[in-house]
């Protein structure tokens, strides 16, 4: 009896995941290309993210990428710039790519995505033999079930990669490119990576399927050079404001402070039990800042890229979960 109803469960839950599917999209006549129902992409950002509207520049930058357009989307961290790619996702058929540095983040995202029922996944370095090969047979396959497939841009930059690229794109099964922290391309930028650079040659492989790129910091200079650097077409250019009402700004000078490590200590204790991030330049000053709060009883660990990289998954994943409330982090660390 125990074991039917065990059985029953399964076949519910199983039942109700199927349910959970991609809802039919309209389209819709737009002056020279086609637009999707604004009503359906709603539809489908409540069922999967629960949100009624879309935000700022979410909607012109969903709809640039569907109809096929390459798009550069400049948000404030915190504006929503992964539902640009992650809404496309979930309306059409094929396999959305993200190119994202830092690993740690690529895992919190799939593990979000996964409990909404949205298909995702991440290669990397840090995931076991097997498990990258069972992602690896779902691409090979007719219909992959995978819809956002994260990886790093050195990935990428392998020929092996990008002969699989190829199989999915001779198959119509590659729908869509997002470029994440795309500054990172720019040798102008503060956040410099040569292996962004290799990402150019997504365009002339790959015709036909929209680029999106999308980041948080650029001035006029480096988001022309982002546009250039990924041979981005005629790309719709969306710049969202950074003015938050729900963020208050303060300015203290480090001079002017008799110990500013007290000051720091003050400051993080008045503030309560909130989640919070210290950068630092150097890694020796994130050691120093993390043993001066854990001391004086604040749950703090360090985040640089002189931790494995399993190590900086947990550190990320416990200030994600509450369960320490200060990373202490170099510059970088959107990068590491």
């Amino acid at each position: 009896m125990e074991q039917t109803l065990v059985m029953a469960q399964q076949a519910l839950t199983e039942k109700l995941v199927m349910k959970k599917s991609i809802l039919p999209v309209k389209m819709e006549k737009g002056s020279g290309n086609k637009i999707l129902a604004k009503e359906d992409l709603q539809k489908l950002l409540k069922r999967y993210f629960g949100y009624s509207e879309f935000r700022g520049k979410q909607l012109q930058a969903i709809n640039a990428v569907l109809s096929g357009r390459d798009c550069f989307c400049l948000m404030p961290t915190g504006g929503g710039k992964s539902m640009c790619y992650q809404i496309p996702a979930v309306a059409k058929l094929g396999v959305v790519l993200v190119i994202s540095p830092l690993i740690a983040l690529m895992e919190n995202q799939v593990e979000t995505l996964k409990k909404k029922g949205i298909p995702a996944e991440f290669l990397s370095s840090t995931q076991a033999v097997h498990v990258k090969q069972k992602i690896h047979e779902d691409l090979n396959s007719g219909k992959p079930s995978v819809r956002l497939l994260y990886v790093t841009p050195e990935l990428v930059a392998t020929v092996s990669f990008m002969t699989k690229l190829t199989k999915l794109y001779d198959r119509g099964l590659l729908s869509l490119f997002a470029v994440d922290e795309a500054h990172c391309i720019s040798s102008w930028g503060h956040d410099f990576r040569p292996s962004y650079r290799k990402l150019s040659s997504l365009r002339s492989h790959f015709p036909g399927v929209p680029l999106l790129a999308l980041t948080a910091t650029a001035v006029p200079k480096v988001q022309k050079d982002v546009i250039s650097s990924l041979c981005l077409h005629q790309p719709l250019v969306l710049s969202a404001s950074f003015n938050r009402p729900n963020i208050y700004y303060e300015v203290r000078y480090k001079d002017l402070l008799n110990d500013t490590y007290a000051d720091l200590l003050n400051l993080l204790k008045s503030s309560g039990n909130v989640c919070s991030i210290v950068y630092c330049h150097e890694r020796s000053t994130c050691d120093d800042l993390s043993s001066h709060l854990l001391k004086y009883g604040i749950s703090s660990a360090v985040y640089h890229a002189g931790l494995s990289s399993k190590l900086r998954s947990t550190v990320l994943d416990d200030w994600l979960s509450s369960k320490i409330e200060v990373v202490v982090a170099t510059v970088a660390f959107g990068k590491v």
